[in-house]
């Protein structure tokens, strides 16, 4: 303790609240002085400032050597400018929902429907406006003067008749247009010979009033007059009659086209031949569209029951999906697109998208099954159908889960026909590869260790290699030592002229075999056997038996005749023997004895003295085992205080109970010698009664 300390100690409490009084006005003091000094210090440089204002008001500031000074703009003073001249930002309509935007594009549609249908029937033209409104005449008052406007021509639609019928259908109105021509025609003609047969008899007439010398001429003149008025009227009805047919072949022409467009609103198809029509003697881009229409004008945000429409819509196109795929030449680029959506169809119903894929896997397998029954457990790859829904498969779902209701029994159903199926062809090899291919995608997350696609890999390398005549190397079912298919991948030495190839889907539909029995296509499949090897030793480069497994590739890649390749293979094979060797020569350590015992696990089981003489042991400081023991009598009194408590309220409560129970017996006893009198009395009355009676009688 300092002497500070002690003083302080010593200082009574009157003392010590002068100290604190005083030293609060000091503090109060300093503040104030300090304000004092920064509102002088204020003032002067407001006094500074008004010289220098003057100085400045002059319009002229003079730098070094009495020059006027110029002040420069900099960048920042450039780009304040700038910003304070910039267009300001607008307010925009709020993002419509993804409902909202269905509903607009669904009336979007049906307002397109019915301008299509309009001019089907010939009301609407080309350009989408009615033609009833642009050819009926607006209504005109009788006050109407037009106040020196143009008048509106009376270009209104003529009733017309075809032999005494009417003419009211577009074909009619196109024979009737046909039937004007040729009536136009023959008029032309025939006004000619009638203009030739009038200049005859008027030759004649002329002669003739020549000779006669009267005044005939004026009537003549009045004949002639009429002849030209007849010809004009006749012109304008020719005229109009000419318009009128342009009209309607316009019409005709609008009709026409608006039949062969296609509709923009269609009902959902509830059976698959329905879809079918639907979908029939249009190209793809059509099709592409009529679907995508199908989905917009049954979202389901617009109407209930429209997701239950559109899971039998994706049923539809998955089914449409596979017979593409088994057409002799098959549209692969309208089965990509198609892709898009079932992807989008299958995001909005998950689990139903899921049961019916899962059909489709399960009627496959349930096939291939049957035909290895039929085969005694051979098999032969599935067409262009299948393959391609193991593609979609790894398109709409996720294979990286661990158990999944699509993924799972078709990875199974890939590895029993990588198992199964024998490889008769080079069609075979492609499919092999193909699915080989597709696994790899399935399992780059997950890491799953599959071994038939190692298995098939290496009989693809052993069709490939070098084989010796004395020798039988050792391969696994499907592939066989011997036989006409083991020499199926050997190239000759002049195959390593030719350029490698990407393998093309359609290898898949192939029916022509002798197609694919070339050198190129050899070479391909070797490079696409290499490259799959090369991927699954990257993925299981951590496996801990990578040795085991991949030793008997390693041997088919070791026979590989490597000159009779191009470089661009010799290259491939350089790399996966690079990879191969490198983990091959991983070293492992044995299994070896621990040389430190393990700690035990600690346990939670209770501890136990193994002697134990009644009293607990206290462990701990000599304070911590008087507070404990202090601690411990505490307790001890206040559980016996508690307990005599109990007792004396346990004995209030019996004798309380007795009391009551006396005084109950008491007053039940009262009770009863009470009717016991009243009873008696009761009885005497009664006797009185009795005796009297008798006395009467």
């Amino acid at each position: 303790m300092t002497k500070k300390d002690q003083e302080s100690e010593n200082k009574t409490w009157k003392e010590r609240m002068e100290e604190m009084i005083a030293k609060s006005k000091k503090e109060k003091y300093e503040r104030q002085s300090e304000r004092e000094k920064a509102v002088e210090m204020t003032n002067q440089l407001d006094e500074e400032w008004k010289d220098v204002r003057g100085l400045m008001s002059t319009g002229k500031v003079f730098g070094m050597g009495n020059e006027p000074y110029k002040p420069t703009t900099d960048d920042y003073d450039i780009a304040v400018r700038e910003m304070a001249f910039e267009l300001k930002g607008m307010a925009t309509d709020r993002l419509k929902t993804e409902e909202e935007l269905a509903k607009d594009e669904k009336e979007r549609l049906e307002k397109l429907e019915h301008d299509r249908m309009l001019r089907m029937k010939g009301i609407v033209d080309e350009d989408g406006k009615s033609v009833h409104a642009q050819s009926s005449k607006q209504h005109r008052s009788a006050e109407d003067l037009d106040d020196g406007l143009l008048l509106d021509e009376d270009d209104r639609y003529h009733v017309r008749y075809n032999d005494g019928k009417l003419i009211s259908d577009a074909n009619e109105v196109e024979a009737a247009a046909d039937d004007d021509d040729t009536k136009d025609d023959d008029d032309d003609s025939g006004s000619a010979e009638d203009e030739d047969d009038d200049e005859n008899e008027e030759d004649d007439d002329d002669d003739a009033h020549d000779s006669d010398d009267s005044y005939s001429d004026i009537e003549m003149d009045e004949d002639e007059d009429e002849h030209e008025a007849e010809d004009v009227s006749t012109e304008m009805e020719n005229e109009k009659s000419n318009e009128i047919v342009k009209e309607l072949k316009k019409r005709k022409k609008v009709m026409d086209k608006a039949r062969k467009e296609l509709p923009y609103t269609f009902t959902a198809p509830e059976m698959y031949e329905d879809f079918l029509a639907l979908l029939e003697e249009h190209s793809p881009e059509d099709q592409l569209t009529i679907v995508e229409r199908l989905r917009k004008c049954h979202h389901p945000s617009l109407a209930e029951g429209n997701k239950e429409k559109l899971q039998m819509i994706f049923k539809h196109i998955l089914q449409y999906y596979g017979d593409l795929a088994t057409e002799n030449t098959p549209p692969l680029q309208l089965i990509d697109k198609l892709t898009t959506h079932l992807y989008e169809l299958c995001q909005q119903s998950p689990l139903e998208s899921a049961i019916a894929m899962r059909e489709v896997i399960q009627e496959r397998e349930e096939g291939f099954v049957e035909y290895c029954e039929r085969r005694k457990g051979r098999g032969i790859y599935p067409g262009l159908d299948t393959m391609l829904y193991f593609k979609l498969i790894s398109v709409l779902f996720p294979t990286s889960d661990r158990v999944h209701l699509v993924v799972s029994p078709t990875v199974l159903f890939m590895t029993h026909l990588l198992s199964q199926c024998s490889v008769n062809h080079l069609r075979d090899v492609a499919s092999g590869l193909f699915i080989s291919n597709l696994l790899l995608q399935y399992v780059t997350l997950s890491k799953r260790y599959i071994p038939e696609v190692i298995n098939f890999l290496r009989g693809i390398l052993f069709l490939a290699s070098t084989k010796s005549k004395t020798e039988i190397e050792a391969v696994v079912p499907p592939f066989k030592p011997v036989g006409p298919t083991v020499h199926l991948l050997e190239v000759s030495k002049e195959a390593s002229k030719c350029e490698i190839g990407k393998l093309k889907l359609t290898i898949l539909c192939c029916t022509d075999l002798r197609k694919l029995d070339n050198a190129e296509q050899r070479l391909s499949y070797i490079n696409c056997c290499l490259h799959l090897v090369l991927e699954f030793a990257k993925l299981y480069s951590q496996v801990p038996a990578y040795k085991e497994v991949f030793a008997p590739v390693l041997h088919f890649v070791k026979k590989l005749p490597i000159g009779s390749y191009p470089k661009a293979l010799q290259d491939r094979h350089s790399e996966v023997m690079a990879c191969l060797t490198r983990h091959d020569t991983r070293e492992r350590e044995p299994v070896q004895k621990e040389k430190k015992k393990p700690p035990m696990i600690r346990q939670i089981e209770p501890k136990f003295d193994e002697i134990f003489d009644g009293r607990k042991k206290r462990v701990g400081s000599r304070e911590s085992k008087e507070k404990q023991t202090l601690v411990h009598k505490y307790k001890k009194e206040m559980k016996g205080a508690i307990r005599e408590l109990r007792r004396d309220n346990q004995f209030l409560a019996r004798e309380k109970l007795q009391q009551q129970m006396t005084l109950d017996a008491e007053r039940k006893r009262k009770v009863k010698e009470i009717y016991g009198l009243l009873g008696t009395q009761e009885g005497d009355v009664r006797a009185l009664k009795r005796g009297k009676k008798k006395k009467i009688t």
